[in-house]
């Protein structure tokens, strides 16, 4: 009887850590650059062991979702880091988009930063985050 009841209890909690985590964040503030996306979807693996992050820009840009390169998950905030590889921009150069957002759960505020390679200029937003 002990045993059935460990296995019901593993299988039980195996199962509920194995669920993912979705973070629908909108961001109502282009930036000074309108280079902050409008919305930004991230999806943390079971056990935070990463996530994977979806925005307009990559869309825009044809690259699949992203591994994050960096997640930082608990109950007080969501922080994730990823890379737009080779973002085309105007005049036709081409440069990395490096985003840092963190999210504030307890707020219920979003952040975003974006860094992007060979230009002296960084931009952020702010935004809010929903849990799907």
């Amino acid at each position: 009887m002990k045993k059935l009841f460990l296995a019901t209890v593993l299988v039980i909690s195996s199962a509920a850590a194995a669920q993912s985590e979705t973070y629908r964040c909108k961001f109502h503030d282009p930036g000074r650059y309108n280079t902050i996306p409008k919305e930004v979807l991230v999806k943390v693996a079971p056990n935070n062991a990463g996530a994977e992050v979806v925005d307009p820009i990559l869309l825009s840009e044809r690259q699949a979702p992203k591994a994050a390169r960096f997640v930082d998950n608990n109950s007080k905030l969501l922080r994730v880091r990823w890379r737009v590889d080779g973002a085309t921009f105007r005049g036709g150069a081409k440069s990395d988009m490096d985003f840092s957002m963190v999210y504030r759960k307890a707020r219920n505020r979003a952040s975003i930063t974006l860094t992007i390679a060979n230009f002296d200029n960084t931009d952020s937003g702010t935004g809010h985050c929903v849990l799907e």
